[in-house]
């Protein structure tokens, strides 16, 4: 058993060598911030590649869909290689919107976002069914030349496009700073941006999914919860004023 996750496995190695097709020298290796998975970025003398080990059985499915969204035309990491539990794929640069929104409230961001979501939605759409991410937070998309890339795609499935609208929102919202009037602004700038690009306006019908979101966040956010439940529940009942 490896003792130590922040290093490269010998598999996740072989993968490495693999996806760019020749001997290698790797001039770094840096861990990034997964909830499930090792994810590390590797810098080569080829180029920068980001190495994820899956620990879940999920790395088929997402290699399937960053593939089918790059066919589609959508901004995603090229996808350099896949064994089902290690993925290769082209390092973005950039700032995470995480970042961009929590920070220094880009608006930019926001809509991009907004844009980004809705041609996801209806470029891997099949007939009356849509594929959503199921896991739309800041943190899984990257502003990076004044475009959104979107990453992480383990989780999408088929489902209700309005939902990953929703729990962007809830996350945009419930991020510190929870809840500010720029905090709302930047909200709405995304699911505005999200509604035009699909030809419709859906502000008031996406309220009550951020409501619901902003409920389960609650759940995992315990020293959070009453702030979250109580600004669930005046969603419930209309958006604010802003002045």
């Amino acid at each position: 058993m490896l003792s130590d996750l922040t290093t490269l496995d010998p598999l996740a190695w072989d993968a490495l060598k693999k996806a760019l097709n020749q001997r290698v020298v790797v001039g770094r290796v840096r861990l990034l911030p997964s909830r499930r998975n090792r994810v590390w970025v590797v810098e080569t003398d080829v180029r920068p590649v980001v190495v994820k080990r899956f620990l879940s059985e999920r790395g088929g499915h997402e290699f399937e869909t960053v593939l089918q969204a790059r066919l589609a035309g959508l901004d995603v990491p090229y996808p350099l290689w896949s064994d089902g539990s290690h993925m290769v794929s082209e390092y973005i640069g950039g700032e995470s919107c995480e970042l961009m929104i929590n920070h220094m409230f880009s608006g930019e961001a926001a809509e991009a976002m907004g844009t980004w979501l809705a041609l996801f939605h209806t470029r891997l759409a099949d007939g009356d069914s849509a594929k959503i991410m199921a896991d739309a937070v800041l943190s899984n998309f990257v502003f990076f030349e004044k475009r959104v890339f979107g990453v992480d795609f383990e989780d999408s499935r088929i489902g209700d496009p309005f939902d990953d609208v929703g729990q962007l929102a809830a996350n945009i919202l419930g991020s510190e700073p929870f809840f500010t009037p720029v905090k709302f602004d930047l909200c709405l700038q995304m699911i505005r941006s999200y509604g035009r690009t699909r030809g419709r306006d859906v502000v008031e019908t996406i309220r009550p999914y951020v409501s619901k979101h902003l409920r389960q966040a609650a759940r995992t956010k315990p020293l959070f919860r009453r702030t979250l439940v109580s600004a669930a529940k005046s969603l419930e009942r209309g958006w604010p004023k802003l002045a």
